[in-house]
């Protein structure tokens, strides 16, 4: 699989196109994106409480309720972009940072992991945000964030790990 053509480059991610040889012996190809890899935070003001972002998401025409998250700098330690990130899209700052799990966001369509990362001892501050993000800050209980789950009014893959390890207790 090392065969590959760089098919779009920006400065998130690239989209390659690579050589696969099948099982019968011919040789497909296939589009794959290539990604630094990304944080999503779970920021905890409390053992019940998180803070969490309702974010315009233009990719699919709605406004979605999310944990913090962002796309690492490429080489930048996940938690030093979990500490940006959290400044960025929330305005809190945490002294204490843990990396919970990692996972590939979508591993039929590319490389991006995704590290869980639980954020404790907030500060409360002011948002940093880029010129096209669109970001309010949303606080949420325990029991607001379950009955969101299980109202599935939440629609964001990164968001319902990180969700359900908060109600799980796995924090």
């Amino acid at each position: 699989m090392s065969e590959f053509n760089l098919l779009l480059q920006t400065s998130r991610f690239d989209v390659v196109e690579m050589e696969l040889p099948s099982r019968d012996g011919q040789v497909h190809r296939r589009a794959y994106v290539r990604h630094p890899g990304a944080v999503v935070l779970v920021p905890l003001l409390d053992e019940n409480t998180i803070v969490m972002i309702e974010n315009e998401r233009t990719g699919v025409g709605e406004t979605l309720l999310e944990l913090p998250a962002g796309t690492r700098d490429p080489g930048e330690p996940p938690l030093e972009t979990a500490a940006r990130e959290l400044t960025e899209e929330t305005g809190y700052s945490a002294t204490q940072f843990d990396i919970i799990c990692e996972f590939y966001s979508a591993p039929g369509l590319g490389n991006e992991m995704m590290h869980m990362i639980v954020a404790r001892d907030l500060t409360e501050g002011e948002q940093r945000l880029e010129p096209t993000e669109r970001i309010s800050t949303r606080i949420v209980s325990r029991e607001e964030v379950e009955k969101l789950v299980r109202g599935r009014q939440i629609r964001d893959s990164k968001t319902l790990v990180g969700l359900q390890s908060f109600l799980l207790g796995h924090l």
